[in-house]
């Protein structure tokens, strides 16, 4: 009777065991299939578009994400260089106090070369700015941003 006891409880904690491992494994898989997903937001898919295309795409995703004010989203388009010299909240602190509000954005132009795209923006932003005549109004603007190709991926140049 004794070896039978013994028996059971080995059997009841393999049972635990198995189960907890089985636990692990699905959550395991759940936060990998989610570090995954939140990696491919963040990587180009080369291999079905044009680099204008992927371009394209990359730099509205951009500006959708600094009209959300989603500094964390915004910093991620910076290549791996640029955000190890400069840290997530030298660059949210900087965009704070900035003297807009971004409202809407349109990429409108892509023109490649092998590892350098510029594109053209249409922004239309609230100046919040020092300057009392202006304080208030909403206005557009056209500006340039460069990209570039650096790892495999394309990333917005800082300057």
């Amino acid at each position: 009777m004794k070896q039978y006891g013994l028996f059971r409880r080995y059997r009841r904690m393999t049972v635990l065991v198995v189960v907890l491992a089985l636990m692990a494994i699905v959550t395991g898989c759940s936060e990998n299939d989610g570090k995954v997903a939140n990696m491919q937001d963040g990587v180009a898919d080369v291999t079905q578009l044009s680099k204008e295309e992927v371009v394209k795409q990359r730099a509205q995703a951009h500006m959708d994400a600094l009209i959300a004010m989603d500094w964390k989203k915004a910093y991620g388009f910076f290549s791996p260089a640029t955000r190890s010299l400069k840290p997530l909240e030298v660059y949210a602190n900087r965009m704070k106090g900035g003297a807009i509000i971004r409202k809407s954005a349109d990429v409108e132009k892509v023109e490649c070369e092998e590892e350098l795209c510029k594109v053209s923006i249409l922004l239309g932003y609230l100046y919040v700015g020092d300057i009392a005549q202006m304080r208030g109004q909403e206005m557009t603007s056209r500006f340039q941003e460069k990209w570039i190709l650096s790892e495999g991926n394309w990333w917005v140049s800082p300057n």
